[in-house]
Protein backbone atom coordinates (compact mmCIF):
# COMPACT_ATOMS: atom_id res chain seq x y z
CA UNK A 1 0.00 0.00 0.00
CA UNK A 2 0.83 3.22 -0.80
CA UNK A 3 2.13 5.29 2.27
CA UNK A 4 0.79 8.76 3.77
CA UNK A 5 2.43 11.66 2.20
CA UNK A 6 5.28 12.94 5.34
CA UNK A 7 5.27 16.97 6.12
CA UNK A 8 7.66 18.70 7.98
CA UNK A 9 8.55 21.66 9.45
CA UNK A 10 11.44 23.78 8.48
CA UNK A 11 13.30 27.02 9.24
CA UNK A 12 14.25 29.20 6.35
CA UNK A 13 17.83 28.60 6.70
CA UNK A 14 17.30 24.99 6.84
CA UNK A 15 16.13 25.28 2.94
CA UNK A 16 18.28 26.95 0.55
CA UNK A 17 16.24 26.00 -2.21
CA UNK A 18 12.88 26.95 -1.68
CA UNK A 19 12.65 29.07 -4.41
CA UNK A 20 13.84 26.08 -7.39
CA UNK A 21 10.96 24.11 -5.29
CA UNK A 22 8.42 26.59 -4.95
CA UNK A 23 8.63 27.76 -9.18
CA UNK A 24 8.76 23.72 -10.26
CA UNK A 25 5.88 23.14 -8.21
CA UNK A 26 3.97 26.17 -9.23
CA UNK A 27 4.27 24.88 -12.84
CA UNK A 28 2.28 21.57 -11.62
CA UNK A 29 -0.11 23.60 -9.15
CA UNK A 30 -3.33 25.41 -10.23
CA UNK A 31 -1.88 27.65 -7.46
CA UNK A 32 -3.19 31.63 -7.43
CA UNK A 33 -1.28 34.97 -7.98
CA UNK A 34 -1.11 34.95 -4.09
CA UNK A 35 0.47 31.47 -4.19
CA UNK A 36 2.95 32.65 -6.98
CA UNK A 37 6.89 32.93 -6.25
CA UNK A 38 6.48 36.70 -7.14
CA UNK A 39 4.40 37.49 -4.61
CA UNK A 40 5.87 34.73 -1.84
CA UNK A 41 9.36 36.27 -2.64
CA UNK A 42 8.49 39.76 -2.33
CA UNK A 43 6.61 39.27 1.37
CA UNK A 44 10.07 37.27 2.33
CA UNK A 45 12.39 40.12 1.29
CA UNK A 46 9.89 42.51 3.13
CA UNK A 47 9.35 41.46 6.51
CA UNK A 48 10.76 43.12 9.56
CA UNK A 49 13.72 40.69 10.83
CA UNK A 50 11.94 39.40 13.68
CA UNK A 51 9.30 37.96 11.73
CA UNK A 52 10.81 34.55 10.44
CA UNK A 53 7.72 32.44 8.42
CA UNK A 54 8.33 28.64 8.87
CA UNK A 55 8.29 26.26 5.40
CA UNK A 56 5.83 23.32 5.53
CA UNK A 57 6.54 20.75 3.12
CA UNK A 58 4.74 17.32 1.98
CA UNK A 59 6.28 14.61 -0.04
CA UNK A 60 4.70 11.44 -1.72
CA UNK A 61 5.77 8.78 -3.59
CA UNK A 62 6.44 11.29 -6.92
CA UNK A 63 7.80 13.69 -5.10
CA UNK A 64 7.12 17.00 -3.55
CA UNK A 65 3.53 17.35 -3.24
CA UNK A 66 2.73 20.59 -1.36
CA UNK A 67 4.35 23.97 -0.10
CA UNK A 68 3.47 27.06 2.44
CA UNK A 69 4.90 29.48 4.50
CA UNK A 70 3.38 30.31 8.10
CA UNK A 71 4.27 32.60 10.85
CA UNK A 72 4.05 31.63 14.65
CA UNK A 73 1.79 34.78 16.16
CA UNK A 74 2.21 35.27 19.65
CA UNK A 75 -1.07 35.57 21.56
CA UNK A 76 -1.78 38.34 23.73
CA UNK A 77 -4.67 39.80 25.45
CA UNK A 78 -7.50 36.66 26.68
CA UNK A 79 -6.25 34.40 23.69
CA UNK A 80 -3.57 33.74 25.66
CA UNK A 81 -4.59 31.66 28.02
CA UNK A 82 -6.09 29.02 25.58
CA UNK A 83 -3.08 28.85 23.48
CA UNK A 84 0.37 30.68 23.34
CA UNK A 85 0.53 30.84 19.51
CA UNK A 86 -1.43 31.25 16.57
CA UNK A 87 0.21 29.85 13.03
CA UNK A 88 -1.09 31.59 10.15
CA UNK A 89 -0.99 30.95 6.49
CA UNK A 90 1.14 33.57 4.85
CA UNK A 91 -0.50 36.23 7.22
CA UNK A 92 1.60 37.75 10.37
CA UNK A 93 -1.28 38.80 12.68
CA UNK A 94 0.13 42.54 12.15
CA UNK A 95 -2.03 45.21 10.58
CA UNK A 96 0.08 47.07 9.16
CA UNK A 97 1.92 44.42 7.49
CA UNK A 98 -1.19 42.30 6.61
CA UNK A 99 -2.80 44.92 4.64
CA UNK A 100 -1.30 43.43 1.25
CA UNK A 101 -4.20 41.46 2.18
CA UNK A 102 -3.45 37.98 0.78
CA UNK A 103 -6.38 36.51 -0.71
CA UNK A 104 -7.14 33.07 -2.35
CA UNK A 105 -4.29 31.69 -0.07
CA UNK A 106 -3.83 28.05 0.90
CA UNK A 107 -1.06 25.08 0.56
CA UNK A 108 0.59 25.35 -3.19
CA UNK A 109 -0.25 21.94 -4.24
CA UNK A 110 0.39 19.70 -7.16
CA UNK A 111 -2.62 19.48 -8.88
CA UNK A 112 -5.06 16.33 -7.98
CA UNK A 113 -3.08 16.08 -4.49
CA UNK A 114 -5.00 18.99 -2.17
CA UNK A 115 -7.17 16.79 0.50
CA UNK A 116 -3.63 14.70 0.83
CA UNK A 117 -1.67 17.30 1.49
CA UNK A 118 -3.81 18.86 3.40
CA UNK A 119 -4.32 15.92 5.86
CA UNK A 120 -0.41 16.16 6.03
CA UNK A 121 -0.76 19.93 7.11
CA UNK A 122 -2.76 18.81 9.94
CA UNK A 123 -1.07 15.95 11.00
CA UNK A 124 2.21 17.50 11.19
CA UNK A 125 0.40 20.39 13.30
CA UNK A 126 -0.61 17.51 15.15
CA UNK A 127 2.22 15.77 15.88
CA UNK A 128 5.52 18.30 15.49
CA UNK A 129 4.05 22.13 16.65
CA UNK A 130 2.90 22.38 20.45
CA UNK A 131 1.40 25.25 22.14
CA UNK A 132 -0.81 26.15 18.95
CA UNK A 133 -4.28 27.88 19.51
CA UNK A 134 -5.61 28.35 15.95
CA UNK A 135 -4.51 27.43 12.47
CA UNK A 136 -5.38 30.45 10.61
CA UNK A 137 -5.91 30.43 6.78
CA UNK A 138 -7.82 33.86 5.31
CA UNK A 139 -10.12 34.45 2.41
CA UNK A 140 -9.62 30.72 0.98
CA UNK A 141 -11.83 28.42 -1.64
CA UNK A 142 -9.90 25.53 -0.33
CA UNK A 143 -12.68 25.30 2.53
CA UNK A 144 -13.80 21.67 0.63
CA UNK A 145 -10.37 19.91 0.92
CA UNK A 146 -9.31 21.18 4.28
CA UNK A 147 -13.35 20.01 5.81
CA UNK A 148 -12.43 16.38 3.79
CA UNK A 149 -8.65 16.07 5.29
CA UNK A 150 -9.28 16.75 8.90
CA UNK A 151 -8.60 14.43 11.30
CA UNK A 152 -10.49 13.51 14.50
CA UNK A 153 -8.36 15.40 16.58
CA UNK A 154 -9.21 18.98 15.28
CA UNK A 155 -12.48 21.07 15.05
CA UNK A 156 -12.69 23.51 11.79
CA UNK A 157 -14.76 26.63 11.34
CA UNK A 158 -15.72 29.12 8.75
CA UNK A 159 -14.93 32.83 10.90
CA UNK A 160 -15.95 35.22 8.03
CA UNK A 161 -16.75 34.58 4.40
CA UNK A 162 -17.04 37.07 1.33
CA UNK A 163 -18.52 36.63 -1.69
CA UNK A 164 -16.02 37.24 -4.94
CA UNK A 165 -17.59 38.59 -7.66
CA UNK A 166 -16.23 37.47 -11.17
CA UNK A 167 -17.08 38.18 -14.89
CA UNK A 168 -17.10 34.57 -17.00
CA UNK A 169 -15.15 36.05 -20.04
CA UNK A 170 -15.02 32.76 -22.14
CA UNK A 171 -19.09 32.17 -21.61
CA UNK A 172 -19.46 35.88 -22.46
CA UNK A 173 -17.90 35.67 -25.86
CA UNK A 174 -19.79 32.68 -26.51
CA UNK A 175 -22.65 34.39 -26.08
CA UNK A 176 -21.25 36.99 -28.96
CA UNK A 177 -22.23 39.80 -27.02
CA UNK A 178 -20.03 42.75 -26.13
CA UNK A 179 -19.25 43.18 -21.99
CA UNK A 180 -21.51 46.55 -21.83
CA UNK A 181 -24.26 44.40 -23.32
CA UNK A 182 -24.23 41.69 -20.84
CA UNK A 183 -24.87 44.04 -17.76
CA UNK A 184 -28.48 44.64 -16.85
CA UNK A 185 -31.02 47.26 -17.96
CA UNK A 186 -30.52 50.16 -15.77
CA UNK A 187 -26.95 49.96 -14.81
CA UNK A 188 -26.41 49.24 -18.78
CA UNK A 189 -28.17 52.91 -19.12
CA UNK A 190 -25.87 54.68 -16.28
CA UNK A 191 -23.20 53.56 -17.87
CA UNK A 192 -23.55 54.69 -21.47
CA UNK A 193 -24.38 58.27 -20.08
CA UNK A 194 -21.14 58.31 -18.36
CA UNK A 195 -19.50 56.78 -21.42
CA UNK A 196 -20.53 59.56 -23.15
CA UNK A 197 -19.78 62.03 -20.99
CA UNK A 198 -16.65 60.59 -21.25
CA UNK A 199 -16.57 60.88 -24.78
CA UNK A 200 -16.60 64.72 -24.60
CA UNK A 201 -12.96 64.45 -23.93
CA UNK A 202 -12.13 61.66 -26.55
CA UNK A 203 -12.28 58.09 -27.03
CA UNK A 204 -11.54 55.78 -23.83
CA UNK A 205 -8.29 53.91 -24.27
CA UNK A 206 -7.55 51.09 -21.94
CA UNK A 207 -3.43 50.64 -21.64
CA UNK A 208 -1.08 48.45 -19.96
CA UNK A 209 2.29 49.94 -19.22
CA UNK A 210 4.42 47.89 -21.55
CA UNK A 211 7.66 49.34 -19.30
CA UNK A 212 8.86 48.47 -15.56
CA UNK A 213 9.44 52.90 -15.84
CA UNK A 214 5.87 53.17 -16.82
CA UNK A 215 4.43 50.88 -14.57
CA UNK A 216 5.90 52.44 -11.67
CA UNK A 217 5.16 55.97 -12.56
CA UNK A 218 0.96 55.01 -13.20
CA UNK A 219 2.13 53.14 -9.77
CA UNK A 220 2.92 56.63 -7.97
CA UNK A 221 -0.07 58.08 -10.00
CA UNK A 222 -2.68 55.65 -9.00
CA UNK A 223 -1.32 56.09 -5.21
CA UNK A 224 -2.17 59.92 -5.67
CA UNK A 225 -5.34 59.10 -6.85
CA UNK A 226 -6.27 56.43 -4.17
CA UNK A 227 -5.06 58.90 -0.92
CA UNK A 228 -6.86 62.09 -2.55
CA UNK A 229 -10.03 59.56 -2.63
CA UNK A 230 -9.53 58.08 0.78
CA UNK A 231 -8.60 61.45 2.33
CA UNK A 232 -12.03 63.41 0.91
CA UNK A 233 -13.65 60.68 3.63
CA UNK A 234 -11.05 61.53 6.18
CA UNK A 235 -9.28 58.13 5.97
CA UNK A 236 -5.79 56.93 4.68
CA UNK A 237 -5.91 54.96 1.98
CA UNK A 238 -3.81 51.71 1.76
CA UNK A 239 -0.49 53.35 0.53
CA UNK A 240 0.04 55.21 3.64
CA UNK A 241 1.93 52.16 5.10
CA UNK A 242 4.94 51.99 4.42
CA UNK A 243 5.20 48.41 4.10
CA UNK A 244 2.17 48.51 1.72
CA UNK A 245 4.11 50.51 -0.65
CA UNK A 246 7.48 49.34 -0.28
CA UNK A 247 5.73 45.71 -1.43
CA UNK A 248 4.21 46.47 -4.21
CA UNK A 249 7.12 48.76 -5.48
CA UNK A 250 9.05 45.93 -5.28
CA UNK A 251 6.38 43.33 -7.09
CA UNK A 252 5.81 45.76 -10.20
CA UNK A 253 9.50 45.60 -10.89
CA UNK A 254 9.39 41.58 -10.28
CA UNK A 255 5.99 41.14 -12.00
CA UNK A 256 6.08 43.43 -15.04
CA UNK A 257 8.30 41.75 -17.50
CA UNK A 258 6.20 38.43 -17.72
CA UNK A 259 3.05 40.06 -17.49
CA UNK A 260 1.90 38.96 -13.59
CA UNK A 261 1.22 42.16 -13.53
CA UNK A 262 -0.97 44.35 -15.15
CA UNK A 263 -0.52 48.47 -14.49
CA UNK A 264 -3.48 49.69 -16.59
CA UNK A 265 -4.45 53.36 -17.48
CA UNK A 266 -7.79 53.91 -18.70
CA UNK A 267 -8.13 57.75 -20.31
CA UNK A 268 -10.24 59.67 -22.36
CA UNK A 269 -8.63 61.68 -24.38
CA UNK A 270 -6.49 63.19 -22.70
CA UNK A 271 -8.29 63.17 -19.85
CA UNK A 272 -6.96 60.37 -16.99
CA UNK A 273 -10.09 58.26 -16.07
CA UNK A 274 -8.40 55.87 -13.49
CA UNK A 275 -5.57 53.31 -13.22
CA UNK A 276 -5.71 49.98 -12.23
CA UNK A 277 -3.54 47.65 -10.84
CA UNK A 278 -4.17 44.18 -11.39
CA UNK A 279 -2.39 40.56 -11.13
CA UNK A 280 -2.90 37.93 -13.66
CA UNK A 281 -2.25 34.30 -13.59
CA UNK A 282 -3.23 31.40 -16.45
CA UNK A 283 -6.21 33.26 -17.93
CA UNK A 284 -7.42 35.22 -14.98
CA UNK A 285 -7.32 39.11 -14.19
CA UNK A 286 -7.34 39.64 -10.62
CA UNK A 287 -8.33 43.56 -9.93
CA UNK A 288 -6.49 44.45 -6.76
CA UNK A 289 -6.19 48.28 -6.30
CA UNK A 290 -6.94 51.64 -8.01
CA UNK A 291 -6.38 54.87 -8.52
CA UNK A 292 -9.74 56.50 -9.76
CA UNK A 293 -9.80 60.38 -10.73
CA UNK A 294 -13.48 61.39 -9.24
CA UNK A 295 -14.78 65.52 -9.81
CA UNK A 296 -13.94 65.29 -13.47
CA UNK A 297 -16.74 65.38 -14.88
CA UNK A 298 -19.55 67.54 -13.67
CA UNK A 299 -22.16 65.19 -14.52
CA UNK A 300 -21.95 61.27 -14.67
CA UNK A 301 -17.97 61.11 -13.24
CA UNK A 302 -18.31 57.29 -12.74
CA UNK A 303 -14.62 56.83 -12.88
CA UNK A 304 -14.58 53.21 -11.47
CA UNK A 305 -17.13 51.34 -13.05
CA UNK A 306 -16.27 53.44 -16.47
CA UNK A 307 -12.67 52.15 -16.05
CA UNK A 308 -13.35 48.57 -15.31
CA UNK A 309 -16.48 48.34 -17.58
CA UNK A 310 -13.54 49.29 -20.34
CA UNK A 311 -10.41 47.16 -18.83
CA UNK A 312 -13.28 44.09 -18.57
CA UNK A 313 -14.12 44.46 -22.70
CA UNK A 314 -10.18 44.21 -23.41
CA UNK A 315 -9.81 41.34 -21.36
CA UNK A 316 -12.65 40.18 -23.35
CA UNK A 317 -10.86 41.09 -26.48
CA UNK A 318 -7.63 39.30 -25.32
CA UNK A 319 -9.13 36.16 -25.26
CA UNK A 320 -8.69 35.75 -21.41
CA UNK A 321 -10.98 33.16 -19.34
CA UNK A 322 -12.03 35.35 -16.28
CA UNK A 323 -11.88 38.66 -14.80
CA UNK A 324 -12.09 38.37 -10.88
CA UNK A 325 -12.70 41.10 -8.45
CA UNK A 326 -11.55 39.83 -5.14
CA UNK A 327 -13.20 39.01 -2.19
CA UNK A 328 -15.37 42.01 -1.25
CA UNK A 329 -19.22 42.87 -1.27
CA UNK A 330 -19.57 46.42 -3.01
CA UNK A 331 -22.43 47.20 -5.31
CA UNK A 332 -20.35 47.77 -7.97
CA UNK A 333 -18.50 44.71 -8.12
CA UNK A 334 -21.86 42.83 -8.09
CA UNK A 335 -23.31 44.99 -11.14
CA UNK A 336 -20.37 44.39 -13.07
CA UNK A 337 -20.34 40.64 -12.45
CA UNK A 338 -22.26 38.18 -13.85
CA UNK A 339 -21.64 35.64 -11.04
CA UNK A 340 -19.90 34.94 -7.80
CA UNK A 341 -18.01 32.28 -5.73
CA UNK A 342 -17.32 32.27 -1.60
CA UNK A 343 -14.12 33.18 -0.09
CA UNK A 344 -13.57 31.65 3.88
CA UNK A 345 -11.46 33.06 6.83
CA UNK A 346 -10.99 29.11 8.46
CA UNK A 347 -9.73 28.27 11.65
CA UNK A 348 -8.93 25.07 12.81
CA UNK A 349 -8.47 24.23 16.33
CA UNK A 350 -7.64 21.26 18.31
CA UNK A 351 -9.98 19.19 20.24
CA UNK A 352 -9.73 19.54 24.01
CA UNK A 353 -10.48 21.00 27.12
CA UNK A 354 -9.03 24.42 26.29
CA UNK A 355 -11.02 24.46 22.78
CA UNK A 356 -13.94 23.70 25.01
CA UNK A 357 -13.31 26.42 27.74
CA UNK A 358 -13.13 28.89 24.96
CA UNK A 359 -15.99 27.86 23.21
CA UNK A 360 -18.33 28.14 26.20
CA UNK A 361 -16.61 31.70 27.27
CA UNK A 362 -17.60 32.61 23.84
CA UNK A 363 -21.16 31.81 23.57
CA UNK A 364 -21.44 33.39 27.23
CA UNK A 365 -20.14 36.75 26.09
CA UNK A 366 -21.86 36.44 22.57
CA UNK A 367 -18.84 36.95 20.58
CA UNK A 368 -18.49 35.31 17.29
CA UNK A 369 -14.93 33.99 18.40
CA UNK A 370 -15.54 30.40 16.49
CA UNK A 371 -18.09 30.50 13.67
CA UNK A 372 -19.30 27.74 11.96
CA UNK A 373 -18.63 24.53 11.42
CA UNK A 374 -16.87 24.14 7.97
CA UNK A 375 -19.02 21.97 5.87
CA UNK A 376 -17.99 19.16 3.97
CA UNK A 377 -19.98 20.12 0.47
CA UNK A 378 -18.50 22.53 -2.14
CA UNK A 379 -19.23 26.40 -1.84
CA UNK A 380 -21.81 26.91 -4.59
CA UNK A 381 -21.68 29.41 -7.24
CA UNK A 382 -24.30 31.93 -7.97
CA UNK A 383 -25.44 33.95 -10.11
CA UNK A 384 -25.16 37.81 -9.71
CA UNK A 385 -28.30 39.68 -9.35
Amino acid sequence: MASDPRGEWLALTEYPDLAGDWRRLQAQADGTPFTHWHWISTWLDHLPAQIVPRVFRVEDEQGLLALALAVDARERGNGRLFGRHSLRLQETGIEALDEISVEYSGLLTRRGGEVAAYAALFRALEQHWDGWRRFRISATADGPHIAAALSPGLHCYSVHTQPCYRVDLTRLRASGKGYMDSLKRNFRHHLRQSQRAYGAHGALQVEVAASIDSALAWLDELRILHERRWRSKGEEGAFAGGFFHAFHDTLVRKGLADGYVRMTRISAGPLVVGYLYNLYWRGTVYFYNCGLNYGALPRYDSPGSIALAACIQQCLDEGLDTFDFLAGAQPYKRRLSDHARTLEWIDVRRRGLAHDSERLIAQALGTATFGQPLALQTPTTSSSE
